[in-house]
């Protein structure tokens, strides 16, 4: 039978990208698979001896907290013995520490270069991406002996956590717009409001009939952030006192969140700087005793003399899950509230950076 050119040519161009797909998603020799792990756990790699010797040094380095509900450290540590790797080689976020004197993954994380200069000095800190898997990070301490293991963590233990830290904020900055930037939204905003703000995409504006013009709210679950714009016409002097900054917020949105209270002894300021606008960051604590429930929110407070406004944010989270990061998800509101921008520096086609 003969198929004419054109059918033959709608064949094949199916397959030839079907092959390029399964190409793509198959593991091709030599390359190394994509790195897994828990949102917030981190593999500390060591002999028993020296994770008994370091493991409250450790914790205090990198479990630091982030204040939510309650203290919840970002990063949670496991220990893992260097013989036990196994199927965890591919983790996402390891810390290798070992001495030369017993060391057993060091030459496959360092090169020669650098074992050579770890027998030369009291010891080193290294930073190694995609060693074992793709998007992977290993961080790490090594000596010439385990003794001199031991003072390097408290002078590099910070400079882990740091990188670790910047490691999930490029990722979530990546990853936060992976539905698309609503920036229909932002022009609409900035013609007829006379303010923009760069949304992803996921994010659904809430048709309340009883809000006025001046306030909208959007929305994305699983888990709950909510996002509250309003702007205040000849405002009178900001107040902010914990007590005062816990009371604007709840007069602006009790008819939102019924039951819903700001606790004022938890309210925290910060001035901050984002697209040439300075702004009153405002980080607390609410809670709903009806619901029994609580969450954290982010506010921004943001003067413009030149409209004669006062625009208030607010962004809400609620995330009860313990295993979830809830730092990646403040970075997430603090990032978007960080793309307001008014008319004389509106971008709303490039968002933040």
């Amino acid at each position: 039978m003969i198929i004419p050119g054109n059918i033959t040519l709608q064949l094949f161009v199916p397959l030839f990208v079907l092959l390029l797909f399964s190409l793509s998603c198959s593991d091709m020799p030599g390359r190394k698979p994509f790195a897994f792990g828990r949102e917030k756990e981190i593999l500390v790699i060591c002999d028993e001896t020296v994770w008994e010797k370091s493991e409250n040094d450790l914790r205090k380095k990198l479990e630091v907290p982030v204040h939510a509900v309650r203290w919840e450290p970002i990063f949670e540590i496991a220990h893992l013995e260097a013989q036990n790797l196994g199927k965890y080689q591919g983790w996402d976020k390891i810390v290798l520490i070992e001495s030369l004197e017993h060391m057993q993954l060091l030459p496959e994380v360092v090169g020669d270069s650098m074992l050579k200069k770890i027998s030369e000095e009291k010891g080193l800190y290294f930073n190694q991406v995609d060693v074992w898997a793709r998007n992977q990070r290993v961080a790490g301490l090594a000596a010439p002996t385990d003794d001199l293991l031991y003072p390097l963590i408290k002078v590099h233990g910070d400079r882990i956590f740091q990188g670790f830290l910047r490691q999930l904020e490029v990722r979530e900055a990546e990853l936060m717009y992976h539905s698309g930037k609503n920036v229909a939204l932002a022009d609409s905003l900035l013609q007829n409001c006379g303010f923009s703000i760069v949304l992803p995409e996921v994010y659904e504006k809430i048709r309340a009939d009883s809000l006025p013009e001046n306030e909208m709210l959007f929305v994305q679950l699983d888990p709950v952030r909510s996002i509250f714009i309003t702007w205040q016409e000849n405002p009178p002097p900001q107040e902010t006192s914990q007590p005062a900054l816990a009371a604007y917020r709840d007069s602006r949105l009790t008819k939102l969140y019924p039951g819903m209270l700001t606790v004022p002894e938890r309210v925290d300021t910060s001035t901050v700087s984002a697209g040439g606008i300075d702004r009153l960051r405002v980080y607390g604590v609410w809670e709903n005793r009806v619901e029994i429930s609580g969450g954290v929110y982010i506010s921004q407070i943001i003067e413009s003399p030149k409209q004669n406004r006062r625009y208030y944010m607010d962004c809400l989270l609620f995330c009860p899950d313990s295993k979830k990061n809830k730092y990646r998800y403040i970075f997430q509101l603090d990032h978007i509230m960080d793309s307001f921008a008014l008319p004389e520096n509106a971008r709303p086609d490039k968002g933040t950076s």
